[in-house]
């Protein structure tokens, strides 16, 4: 009888040992949940029937830094995978590390790859261009060429990891092009509800609207909310304007990257400053 107490209380132990290895970010009871990071939640893939290049793109159910699809998520500048806002606390600014005591704020001050102006930039940036937007005193090598972030620059597959990345201007454009395919609704100004029913309001309290997308013959959706953005150290436009970045680089202006606009009349992409706060929607493969 006392041996088999002795087996079963080893038993017990073993299974408490396990569910508590479980319940870490990272292993497999949350390896559903969270990104390659640990924290940052890991959205579903919404399969919208979009294909580029003749593989299906899939959309993330919410932005990053979310953790549902009407909530804003955090705000990042181009090519950089911290975010200077924390959407934990809307009063609080993250700083690049401990030791630093400038609070960053977007910028071009503050911006990675530039040395503190559009036409002195670091990395990213088309050849033949270097007289209008490289810093050839800091890189005489001239530019570098790239013109799509790299996975380490890719803030959607840093923390998200596996096939998540952000989506390119060719992404964009396929979902851009289900306006016009009968196949599928297009709620340009969608009003966000809860499990409830209840409308949903932001941590500033506007009623928070967006673009939603249906498809008809799944019922796959898309929802994007209109978060706004971020300049220097405010919130500009959240519940009336919508911005969100492509992996993409403005050849043409490569102070500029593109990304998508929409407010409640309509949506396009177009160009913006790099340094920027904007959202991100990613996708995966």
């Amino acid at each position: 009888m006392k041996k088999l107490f002795c087996l079963s209380l080893a038993a017990l132990v073993l299974l408490c040992v396990s569910c508590k290895k479980d319940d870490k970010p990272g292993n497999s009871g949350d390896s559903a949940k969270y990104g390659v990071d640990g924290v940052t939640p890991l959205p579903e893939a919404v399969d919208l029937g979009t294909v580029v290049n003749g593989k299906t793109v899939l959309w993330a159910s919410f932005n990053l830094g979310a953790s549902k699809p009407e909530e804003y998520g955090d705000y990042y500048a181009w090519g950089e995978t911290i975010t200077y806002y924390s959407s934990l606390d809307p009063l609080a600014w993250a700083k690049r590390n401990e030791t630093d005591e400038k609070v960053l704020h977007y910028d071009w001050d503050s911006y990675l790859y530039a040395n503190g102006a559009y036409n002195k930039l670091t990395k990213y940036c088309s050849k033949g261009l270097e007289k209008n937007y490289w810093d050839n005193t800091a890189k005489p090598e001239g530019p570098d060429g790239e013109v799509k972030l790299l996975p380490t620059d890719d803030v959607a597959h840093v923390k998200l990891g596996g096939k998540w990345r952000m989506p390119t201007l060719d992404d964009i454009d396929a979902l851009l092009a289900l306006k016009t395919n009968d196949d599928y609704t297009w709620d340009k100004w969608a009003l966000a509800t809860d499990e409830n029913g209840d409308e949903v309001k932001d941590a500033w309290g506007n009623v928070v609207r967006g673009i939603r997308i249906t498809r008809k013959s799944t019922g796959a959706t898309l929802f994007l909310p209109a978060a706004g953005r971020r300049r220097v150290t405010s919130l500009y436009n959240a519940g009336s304007d919508g911005y969100y970045w492509s992996s993409s680089l403005d050849t043409g202006y490569p102070s500029d990257a593109w990304y998508v606009y929409f407010n409640s009349g309509d949506v396009s992409r177009v160009g913006a400053n790099r340094y920027g706060g904007q959202s991100v929607r990613p996708v995966s493969e």
